[in-house]
């Protein structure tokens, strides 16, 4: 049987495939977009379909970097108070340490958020291509 700890990986795992996935997908949905713009004097424009796509790609990406940015900060105050506790012995090296996990909410929010948003340009993306696309 595995440990939690077994489990607790395979998670670590998957969410940040998700994440490189994620940003893979986004840039991928920009560069299609960039296909369909169109020319207007010396400026482009994105097609009235494609702009509600490009606006939740980039909810999507800034979702990603708060997320990252969100657990530098969190986690980085946590080991700052950590380290304190050791330089005072209150904790040792080989110490169990436990934080709350309500500690990664923010994050997962952030996580969970970009996926959706991101689902929802692809299914914007996706109809724009079988409506506004023709297909020989």
């Amino acid at each position: 049987m595995a440990k939690l700890q077994k489990f607790r990986d395979y998670h670590y795992e998957s969410t940040a495939k998700v994440s490189d996935n994620t940003r893979t997908l986004a840039i991928s949905a920009i560069a299609i977009i960039w296909l369909f713009k169109v020319q207007v004097g010396t400026t482009y424009q994105v097609p009235n379909g494609l702009k509600i796509p490009l606006l939740l790609v980039f909810l999507a990406m800034a979702l990603d970097f708060f997320q990252y940015v969100y657990r530098s900060i969190v986690w980085h105050y946590i080991f700052r108070a950590k380290e304190v506790e050791l330089e005072k012995n209150k904790i040792t090296e080989d110490s169990e340490l436990y934080v709350s996990a309500s500690i990664n909410l923010v994050a997962y929010i952030f996580f969970y958020t970009k996926v959706v948003a991101l689902t929802f340009a692809y299914i914007y993306l996706i109809s724009y291509l079988f409506q506004g696309v023709k297909w020989v």
